[in-house]
């Protein structure tokens, strides 16, 4: 979910931070289009997203085939991206490369070195459910950074 600087390498990104503003951008006027669900950049709004993306985790459950990975994926972006600039606006943080166990992941790094990965997470709500809850995991980095 998050880690501190010692568990992983990171490397700041203007241009990622450039992509998941635009992600963020598209995931607001989705939300309110597409599912009636308002996100305004708040700290709060972040329980809309995880109404949001628990209708696309049912719609995702009830539907044969499933959609591809690359699909999912690009909701995730997009609500992943938008978690991370409410942090990033509210509270600083930096977007960029985390390098974890070898594998390359979009992230965030808050001012406190807590490194965050919200497409993941946002992928893991769609695609596995309920307990993956992303109103509760930003809860948990907001508590990590309090000072």
């Amino acid at each position: 979910m998050a880690g501190s600087a010692s568990d992983s390498s990171f490397t700041a990104d203007a241009t990622v931070q450039q992509v998941a503003e635009s992600y963020a951008r598209d995931a607001v006027d989705f939300s309110s289009k597409q599912l009636g669900i308002e996100l305004d950049w708040s700290d709060g709004s972040v329980a809309n997203v995880e109404k949001a993306l628990d209708k696309l985790s049912v719609s995702y459950t009830n539907e044969n085939p499933k959609p591809t990975e690359a699909q999912v994926m690009s909701f995730a972006k997009g609500f992943g991206s938008y978690i991370g600039e409410v942090y990033r606006r509210n509270h600083g943080a930096t977007w960029g490369i985390s390098s974890v166990g070898g594998q390359q992941m979009v992230g965030l790094s808050t001012q406190g070195g807590v490194q965050f990965w919200p497409w993941a997470r946002a992928f893991k709500r769609i695609t596995l459910g309920p307990e993956e809850n992303v109103s509760h995991y930003y809860s948990i980095l907001l508590e990590g950074s309090v000072k």
